[in-house]
Formats: C-alpha cells, sequence, structure tokens
C-alpha cells in the first residue's frame, strides 16, 4: 500500500507539473478541464496495471548441483516484537479521512438547506436561489445562489448572470465534486491541492470565454469583474466568481492559441502518459520451460538480455504442494473442530471468508490426541494453509546457486534483472540472507556464463564480487580462458588455506571439505607463474576406504547365526516430540519455554533441529529443542 501511495503521488507530481509548464496559460481550456480530470484518473490507476509477460527459458547445464536444508526461515517465530507503527500510521489516515469527509458532507447539506429554505426563480435551464446572506454568487449544478435584494434591485450586471449561467451549462459541479472525493481519501497528499486549485481556476476561464463569446465586450466586462469584486465568503462546493486570480484570468481573455499549437500540446500528453506507466506500473515475468514445448532450439545465446530470463533461481521442492479443495475449505471454517493457521500465523476460522479458492497452493491437516491438546489449541484437528509466496519461501530452497550470465555488451543478468556491475554487489546482499558469512563459504556457488565475446574485464569484476560476497567455488561456464589466471584476492585466499593445511601433521589432520574443495579451485584457475610464487599445493591423506559390508554366512538347519541382528529403528524426533507431549513433559525452544503444539509444529516443519531429553527428577521431563549442536556438560 505504502508503495502504490509513492507512485500516485510521483504521477501527480509529473502531471501536474506538465500543465503547469505546458498547457495552463493556453486558451484550450475545454481540453485542459478534460487532462486535468484524467490525469487524477490516471494517476489512481497507472500504479496497479500490472503487465505480463511469458519467457520461454532453456535451463542450461551447471557444473555443481546443490540441494540445501530447510534453513532458519522455514521454523515458525513464537515471539514477535508487537508493530506499533503500522496501526498508527492507518489510525491517522482514518482520523484524516474521517474529518476530510464529515466537512465534505457538511458542506452539500449546507447547500441542500439553502435550495429549501429559500425562495427560488426558474430561468432558462437553470434556476436562481434567492438568499439572504451577503454571499458571492456561486453555482452548484444548475442552482445558481444571488443576494435576494440585490437580484430584486437589478444591481447584478448581466455579465455576472452569464458567467454563472456557464458554470451551470457546462456541469462544472462534477468536477468539483470528484476533486473533492479525491481529497477526502487522499487528504494528505499537497499535489491534490494543486490540482483542486487548477480545476476551479480552469472553470473560471471556461466561463470567461463563454461570456465574452456571448458578446460582451472585453474591457467593460474586465471593468464588471473588478467593480463586482467582494470578499463575502463562498460555499466551498460550488463554482463562486474567484477574484483573487483576476489578474491571471485577464490575461488569458486576451491571449489566443492557434489550433497548430492546440495540436502540438495535445500531442504532448501522449508520450507523457505513456512515460508514467512505464515507469509506475507493476510487470510480471512468468518462466515456461521450453523444454516442455517439444522446441528443437537448446542452446540461445544470450545477445539480448532484456528477452531471455535466467534461471538463476531454482526453486527445489521439499514437499510437493497439496491445494485444497472447495469442500475441505467449507468443513475447516468449523471453530470448534479445526484450529487454522494462514501462513504459519494462528488465525480465525472466518477468516477463510476473505480469501478465494485459487489463492491457497498447500494445506497439511493433523489430529492432535487429548493429552497433547491446550487451553488455547482444544480442537481435535489443527490445518495450516499457505499462499503462493509463503508456500515457496516455506516449502522450498533457492539461491545456492548463483547463476550470472554475462553478454557480449557486457550486460550483467541476475534472477532475470538486468544490473550494473555496482548494483550487483546490492543484489547479492537481498540473496541467501539465512546465511552467515561463514556459511556460505561452505554452501552458496557462483556460476558465471559468458560468450566467447565477454569482455575479460567484466568477467573479472563479476568474479571479485562473487568471491567477496563468499562463494565457495565460482565456475566460469563457457570459456574457462575467460579468466587470465586467479585474482589477487583469489590468490591470497588460496595462500591461506593452502598453508594452514601444509603446516598440519598429516597424522592428525583434520579436513574441511569445503576448504579443500575451494583450494582445489583456485588452484586449477592458476597460471603456471602464479603456481611457482603461490604456496605449495598441500599432501592431503587418501580419504579412508568405505567399510566392507558384512561376509555372507551360510546357516544350517537349527544353527543360530554369529552375526548379530540389527537393532531396532529409533524412533523419529515427531514420533519421540509427540511421546514427551504425552507425558507432559516441558519443553524449551532455543532457552524459550513453549507448548507441546508449538514444539510438534516445530519439528514437523524441520527435522534437523536437535532435541535433548532430560529427566529432571520431577514428573514432568523436560525436553529442549534447538537450532544450534547441544552442548553437554558431564
Amino acid at each position: 500500500m505504502g508503495i502504490y501511495l509513492i507512485k500516485v503521488t510521483a504521477c501527480l507530481a509529473i502531471f501536474i507539473v506538465f500543465y503547469k509548464l505546458v498547457l495552463e496559460n493556453e486558451s484550450m481550456h475545454t481540453f485542459k478541464r478534460f487532462y486535468l480530470i484524467c490525469s487524477l484518473i490516471a494517476a489512481s490507476i497507472i500504479p496497479a496495471v500490472l503487465f505480463t509477460e511469458y519467457i520461454y527459458i532453456t535451463p542450461e547445464p551447471v557444473l555443481n548441483t546443490y540441494v540445501s536444508e530447510i534453513n532458519s526461515d522455514e521454523i515458525p517465530v513464537f515471539y514477535q516484537k508487537t508493530d506499533y507503527l503500522t496501526p498508527t500510521l492507518w489510525t491517522i489516515y482514518g482520523l484524516g479521512v474521517l474529518i476530510f469527509g464529515c466537512k465534505f458532507c457538511s458542506n452539500l447539506f449546507k447547500i441542500g438547506t439553502r435550495i429549501r429554505r429559500n425562495p427560488k426563480i426558474n430561468y432558462d435551464r437553470s434556476i436562481h436561489v434567492l438568499l439572504e446572506e451577503r454571499l458571492s454568487p456561486h453555482t452548484f449544478f444548475n442552482f445558481i445562489f444571488l443576494n435576494k435584494q440585490k437580484f430584486e434591485a437589478q444591481e447584478i450586471p448581466e455579465e455576472v448572470l452569464l458567467h454563472e449561467q456557464a458554470h451551470a451549462v457546462q456541469k462544472h459541479s462534477l468536477d468539483v465534486l470528484f476533486i473533492e472525493l479525491m481529497q477526502v481519501i487522499l487528504w494528505f497528499n499537497p499535489f491534490v491541492y494543486l490540482f483542486k486549485r487548477a480545476i476551479k481556476l480552469n472553470h473560471e476561464f471556461l466561463a470567461d470565454q463563454a461570456v465574452l463569446q456571448k458578446g460582451a465586450e472585453l474591457s467593460n466586462y474586465q471593468k464588471i469583474l473588478l467593480a463586482f469584486s467582494s470578499n463575502a465568503p463562498e460555499t466551498q462546493l460550488a463554482n463562486a466568481i474567484n477574484y483573487s486570480s483576476i489578474k491571471k484570468r485577464f490575461n488569458i481573455m486576451k491571449k489566443t492559441t492557434s489550433k497548430k499549437a492546440i495540436w502540438l500540446r495535445s500531442l504532448l500528453v501522449l508520450p507523457m502518459f505513456a512515460l508514467a506507466l512505464y515507469s509506475f506500473s507493476e510487470s510480471e515475468i512468468i518462466e515456461i520451460d521450453k523444454s516442455l514445448e517439444n522446441s528443437t532450439s537448446s542452446n540461445l545465446p544470450p545477445e539480448n538480455l532484456q528477452e531471455q530470463k535466467s534461471d538463476s533461481i531454482q526453486y527445489k521442492y521439499i514437499e510437493k504442494p497439496n491445494a485444497p479443495n472447495i469442500q475441505d475449505i467449507a468443513k475447516w471454517k468449523n471453530s470448534f473442530k479445526y484450529a487454522l493457521w494462514i501462513d504459519g500465523k494462528h488465525t480465525s476460522n472466518k477468516e477463510l471468508e476473505n480469501y478465494k479458492l485459487s489463492e491457497f497452493v498447500h494445506y497439511s491437516s493433523s489430529f492432535i490426541y487429548n493429552n497433547a491438546r491446550s487451553q488455547q489449541f482444544p480442537q481435535p484437528y489443527q490445518v495450516s494453509l499457505f499462499t503462493k509466496n509463503k508456500f515457496k519461501k516455506q516449502f522450498t530452497t533457492n539461491n545456492r546457486e548463483l547463476n550470472i550470465h554475462i553478454n557480449k555488451a557486457a550486460q550483467i543478468l541476475v534472477q532475470g534483472e538486468l544490473v550494473s556491475v555496482l548494483g550487483l554487489k546490492q543484489h547479492l546482499s537481498k540473496l541467501n540472507t539465512d546465511l552467515s558469512k561463514e556459511e556460505k563459504s561452505e554452501i552458496v556457488r557462483g556460476f558465471i556464463h559468458v560468450r566467447l565475446e565477454t569482455p575479460k574485464q567484466a568477467v573479472k569484476n563479476v568474479s571479485n564480487i562473487l568471491e567477496e560476497y563468499g562463494c565457495v567455488t565460482i565456475d566460469i561456464v563457457g570459456q574457462k580462458e575467460q579468466q587470465d589466471g586467479a585474482t589477487i584476492k583469489q590468490l591470497a585466499t588460496y595462500n591461506t588455506i593452502a598453508r594452514k593445511y601444509n603446516e598440519m601433521n598429516t597424522s592428525t589432520m583434520r579436513i574441511k571439505k569445503g576448504e579443500v574443495d575451494q583450494m582445489t579451485y583456485l588452484y586449477t584457475i592458476m597460471t603456471d607463474d602464479q603456481k611457482k610464487n603461490a604456496e605449495a599445493f598441500p599432501e592431503l591423506p587418501p580419504m579412508p576406504e568405505p567399510p566392507m559390508p558384512p561376509s555372507t554366512q551360510k546357516i544350517g538347519k537349527g544353527e543360530v547365526s554369529a552375526i548379530p541382528a540389527p537393532p531396532a529403528p529409533p524412533k523419529s524426533p515427531l514420533d519421540h516430540v509427540i511421546e514427551m507431549a504425552r507425558k507432559n513433559a516441558n519443553f524449551y525452544y532455543e532457552g524459550k519455554e513453549i507448548t507441546s503444539d508449538q514444539a510438534i509444529d516445530l519439528i514437523k516443519n524441520n527435522n534437523h533441529l536437535n532435541i535433548d531429553t532430560r529427566n529432571t527428577g520431577s514428573k514432568n521431563p523436560s525436553v529442549k529443542i534447538s537450532k544450534e549442536p547441544i552442548l553437554i556438560k558431564n
């Protein structure tokens, strides 16, 4: 919502600046009237426009693949800070809408009261409402409000009556009502007030033009307007003679805009609206696997990166989507039988009324035994529903392989988005936020996809950024010779790791696979000169041989095998936690006490958590759950 309002404000700013610079001082008032109204409508619609682009992709083969474990983002969070800012801002906005809405309704009520309580005279296509108050003449739809004493004494010039008649005939009150309603909704936006002033001033231009076209003499009409000036108050929703802008009106009366100039200025509006539509609308790119379309082409060169999207995000489903049906949604509305979670947050069963069936892509349901139910959730069933975006975040893992494409023009494409070399670092900072720098150096792999014509400097720049980001390996796919040896940073990294293992005793050496893989990769991309000047590649002990399978032994009838029977498989973590819940155990997650239901949900969503169960001497065992390994003290 916040982004939408920012875009609306930006559109309004562009449209009003264009109006002030190009249109306001021209005598094309009818066009200006429609421009101002259409600008308000367009500014409200453009940010909500969504363009969908379908792109056929051909996944490229990569040298390594990796599927990460469930990360910490998948663990439900039970303790969150209360967000006070959002409800406060909404409260302030609501109060503003209420105040301006009441003011709008009050003005309508005042006009209706004046129409009912004062004498009226039908005149041509309008109705004159005669008032006792000393108000300046003003118009609301076909009602023209005049001072009774001056009207009966015929002290109101005919030109003034023609001016108000023009407001009534041209239905200027429709514009006023529209901008007043916009002001109620966008009361905090300063550009709405600029539009309101411009619309009312243009109404005066239109009325002045109508009077002059009726045959009124220009200088005489101007004298009448000056002589008829008054400080009497006017009604907010009515069109009244605006004397504060009298000088500008006099200048516009004398000005004539040629038809050619009108056409030129009118045509300038089209590219401005197109620019706003391009800049502030939303776009969505949907990938279609080309292999599914039986395409014969499987290796399209990324010459035009704007027309080809990378497969840099490869969603690997940990759990297959299981979409609900209409009958499921209907039965889950029963709050006595089902406890409901949507996108990981407990919610009322009535909340299902606010969702469409198509919004849910996955659900899971579980039966809760009597001894595992709590006062907060006494229902026998618990149901978790997931929308598309949350399901991808909760049940898929991505970004562990960073695929970056560079074409011959040194354009960089990552995750379907064109970025500069400087922007790549910022873009990567948004990926794998669940990993520390050390974890990235063991898990995340970088692949730079290049062509023969790709500039070497661009490849080096991207390689340096990936190295600083913390990739365990950086593979150049397409042309290995594009990288002329290892960079200074890569040499320093290699020397550090190689020196560490060279200083170890081979008999007691402890090897980390991630470090050895990184060291081996860096050594392979080094030039011969770099290898001579670098730390010698360490002598690593051979990998231990896998244990031999037990020999088969023929057992005669009645004989007992000497091979011990395999032990019974241990209980799964989930079964263990459920058993502890039946024993009324006390559960703790990361040092904080949680309920048995929360503990069960944790293990359901992540079976890689560490569990430590102790009997504390009391009736109730103590179960500690942690993401980190649990240190057992003797």
